[in-house]
């Protein structure tokens, strides 16, 4: 990392960024080809949850090609300065990468969307089958994680 100085080194700070943040920005690529997708998502014990339409062109590149980026941003407000060169923007963000596993075990998935929605509001949640039927979830193991900052 370049800027040494704001890279976050304490987990527990980073575990904070991905519990908070509202959005995840998914990279994925196929062929050659980037393809980079805002989702909302989940954190829980070191893997990313998600979920989609069971088709589609983001599920298409994901089981072409498992290995994704992602980031998360959970602060971010841009700080004006005296002349355009002296602004800058407060930040804490975290990118990490992983591979993606497609869920297709109803109690599996039932249980990743209970983590995902808690992420959003306050419980309890039933799942019918026909929409557990109808919704693919996202598993992703990560294997790094980075934070910075700049506050």
């Amino acid at each position: 990392m370049r800027r040494s100085d704001r890279e976050i080194k304490d987990p527990a700070e980073i575990e904070e960024i991905l519990k908070r943040g509202k959005v995840c920005h998914i990279a994925l690529c196929k062929e050659n080809e980037p393809y980079v997708v805002p989702m909302n998502y989940a954190w829980r014990d070191g893997t990313l949850y998600l979920h989609s339409a069971k088709e589609g062109k983001k599920v298409e590149f994901a089981r072409q090609n498992p290995r994704v980026s992602f980031c998360v941003v959970s602060e971010w407000e841009v700080v004006e300065g005296p002349v355009p060169c002296s602004w800058t923007t407060h930040y804490r963000s975290v990118m990490g990468s992983g591979r993606v596993e497609l869920v297709e075990d109803a109690a599996e998935k039932a249980a990743a969307l209970e983590i995902f929605m808690e992420h959003y509001t306050k419980g309890p949640f039933e799942f019918p089958e026909a929409a557990l039927d109808r919704v693919l979830v996202w598993k992703i193991r990560a294997d790094s994680l980075t934070g910075k900052k700049n506050v």
